[in-house]
């Protein structure tokens, strides 16, 4: 049996760049994400980190990783993470408050449940989507950009996640890692109608092609996240880009998790294996603890 770890009960973000040029990956953090300026400066700086300890009833948390040609990855992740953050400001308001920052929406109310703040999240990723098709068709140097999604939900007690396209949630419960999300690519679909094994599938070029993603643009077409409600308990749930997942096995995330005394270093760790690839990608990692 594995050795069980206890990772302190502390929030923990880390986005790095890798060995790209632009950063894509975004994050929402303690109502905070990368700023434009601050996506400008990754090349020198390399990493941004964030640190978190609220007692917020209602919280988010999420990684956004942008795809597209020039900056225009880095434009449809900046605007997922600064319209959820809207939508998360606008949960902590008094009942019946009216939004109207960039749609109208009546806030929820502290006693409102997980699922009708899973809702609201639905409604603003369609709304996100919607703006970023239009971007695109607008600006030529737009043309295409997208985004993926990952991002947790939780108040209070209860938890829920909500995935588009590659990025990935994870559960570790101190001692296994179990992933949560399942990818929108079309490698995991010829997974799922057994088309192709696992060691088959390293070999299929299209593997990594998404086929559901923030920015797909068809007239009448309604974007919806799948939905995941977790009874975590006591442990961690661990979001990431593909920058990681792509790098490491689930194993090695695992053995990182289990092997380090607190969430920092572990996520810390995480990261500094994935960017150590040749050829890596931008890499984000979010730790957050679902115990008391």
């Amino acid at each position: 049996m594995k050795n069980q770890t206890c990772l302190k009960s502390k929030q923990f973000c880390i986005s790095h760049i890798g060995r790209r040029p632009n950063h894509e990956d975004n994050f929402l953090f303690g109502g905070e994400y990368i700023t434009p300026d601050e996506q400008k400066e990754m090349g020198e700086k390399q990493l941004v980190c964030r640190t978190e300890d609220t007692a917020a009833n209602v919280r988010f948390f999420a990684v956004c990783d942008g795809m597209g040609g020039h900056s225009a990855g880095e434009i449809a992740s900046h605007i997922c993470v600064a319209r959820l953050a809207e939508l998360e400001a606008a949960t902590k308001l008094p009942k019946g408050f009216i939004q109207n920052m960039f749609m109208r929406l009546c806030a929820v109310p502290n006693r409102g449940n997980i699922k009708e703040v899973v809702a609201l999240c639905q409604k603003t990723i369609s709304d996100i989507n919607d703006e970023i098709c239009a971007k695109g068709r607008e600006i030529p140097a737009f043309r295409g950009m997208g985004a993926t999604l990952v991002l947790l939900v939780m108040r209070g007690s209860e938890c829920a996640v909500l995935n588009i396209g590659d990025s990935r949630a994870y559960f570790f419960d101190g001692a296994n890692l179990a992933q949560i999300t399942k990818d929108h690519t079309v490698g995991q679909r010829m997974l799922d109608l057994n088309i192709l094994t696992h060691e088959e599938l390293m070999n299929f070029p299209d593997s990594k092609n998404l086929n559901r993603y923030i920015g797909f643009d068809e007239p009448g077409f309604r974007l919806e996240a799948d939905e995941y409600f977790i009874d975590a308990g006591n442990g961690f749930i661990m979001l990431c880009s593909d920058g990681v997942s792509d790098s490491l096995t689930d194993a090695e995330i695992e053995e990182y998790l289990r092997t380090e005394s607190n969430v920092e270093a572990a996520a810390r760790n995480i990261i500094e294996q994935a960017v150590a690839k040749q050829d890596s990608d931008n890499a984000t990692v979010i730790i957050v603890s679902t115990g008391e």
